[in-house]
């Protein structure tokens, strides 16, 4: 096994890991709106945007097909999860004062 068959198992295994970090978040929001008042919508959009220019980045510049897939897939989580949070404030009629239990 070579070093870069070694990077790629890394590469595969962390960001299968991040992806499956995101149903959490997805639930959370879903089975409680009035998490949503502490979601960061800027810091979602980041990494949206940063996985969105590193596939962009990945299919133009130097070819890679896997990365491109991995990294877009990971910027339509991000985008879910955006979406997820916007659509759960407007469930919670005063997400200012949100209180969990």
């Amino acid at each position: 096994m070579t070093t870069a068959d070694l990077t790629l198992i890394l590469f595969a295994g962390c960001n299968v890991l991040r992806i499956v970090a995101y149903l959490p978040q997805m639930l959370m929001l879903l089975r409680r709106p009035a998490a949503a008042a502490s979601f960061s919508h800027l810091t979602w959009v980041l990494f949206a945007m940063a996985n969105l220019s590193t596939a962009l980045y990945a299919a133009v510049a130097i070819g890679d097909t896997i990365v491109c897939v991995v990294h877009g897939f990971s910027a339509l989580c991000c985008s879910a999860l955006i979406a997820l949070a916007l659509w759960s404030r407007r469930r919670v009629p005063n997400h200012g004062a949100a209180q969990y239990p």
